[in-house]
């Protein structure tokens, strides 16, 4: 196939279009942004070159390494919240007459905007809200209190919403593996005498493992990430400062936007990480070759 001048011009345009895109919003950005967390710039001034001196305070300064440590409350609620899923994948395993209806059901709450689900929760934790209600009514009152106020509860509170969110997502996810199990392997295994805690064991957790390890990868890129849901509820105020919150008080409220990019770019690097492992643990098999 012989291609004209026009023909092989419109093929570059065409290409080029997308790379210019991605050059001017993604990769020159990065670039600007790696060099900016080794300045002072504070978004007006021209920037002054500091080093290291950002990432020396980030490391060092108990302030900063507790914003980390609030990440790890969303890691810990990963726990629950992928044993219920799969708990409920197990549990529904089969073929039932409104079976899609009730994934439907499941998901929504990982459909919902972040500021409708804050909304949600505000009023659930509040003193005179649903949980308190609850606690009252089974005569368990002496533990309300308000959650949202409370330094010591507030965080696992906030992170205990994740549960609530994900579970939905996670359940598709291990439903969709259970499902794709070949039939014939619990068939024999029910001749063999095997009973259901044995097949559970034996044939559903190991053909949907590497399932489980991209959900766990899949929670730590996200708890590094959360912004919404606490930024909405408390503004980052009685502790609950997340990284990402921090990136953006630091960067338009404190007008340190050296400090903000290196957050940004420790983040990024944690963030880059946990995907390259997920995708790398992918990759080696699945149930699905």
């Amino acid at each position: 196939m012989v291609r004209t001048k026009g023909t092989r011009l419109f093929i570059f345009i065409f290409l080029a279009i997308p790379v210019i895109h991605l050059m001017v919003f993604s990769y020159i950005p990065i670039i600007s942004n790696i060099y900016l967390s080794f300045t002072n710039y504070n978004g007006v001034n021209p920037p002054k070159w500091v080093g290291l001196r950002n990432y020396e305070r980030l490391f060092t300064d108990p302030q900063y390494i507790k914003l980390f440590k609030n990440c790890l409350w969303y890691m810990l609620v990963a726990i629950p919240q992928l044993l219920f899923a799969f708990i409920l994948a197990i549990f529904v395993n089969g073929r039932f007459k409104g079976i899609n209806f009730f994934k439907g059901v499941l998901i929504i709450p990982y459909l919902l905007n972040g500021v409708i689900i804050s909304t949600i929760f505000i009023i659930f934790f509040n003193n005179s809200g649903t949980l308190n209600s609850i606690l009252r009514a089974i005569g368990l009152g002496r533990l309300a209190q308000q959650w949202l106020h409370n330094l010591r509860l507030v965080n696992p509170s906030i992170a205990s919403i994740s549960i609530w969110r994900y579970y939905g997502l996670n359940f598709l996810m291990f439903f969709g593996g259970l499902q794709a199990i070949p039939t014939e392997l619990y068939e024999a295994a029910a001749i063999d005498g095997c009973t259901k805690l044995q097949e559970i064991r034996y044939i559903s957790i190991p053909s949907i493992l590497n399932i489980l390890f991209i959900n766990v990868l899949l929670s730590i890129s996200g708890s590094i990430q959360v912004f919404e849901i606490p930024y909405i509820m408390m503004n980052g105020a009685n502790g609950t400062a997340t990284p990402v919150i921090q990136i953006q008080q630091s960067a338009f409220y404190e007008n340190r936007v050296g400090f903000a990019a290196a957050l940004s770019i420790v983040v990024f690097i944690i963030v880059v990480i946990a995907v390259s492992l997920q995708r790398i643990f992918d990759k080696r098999g699945s149930i699905y070759q």
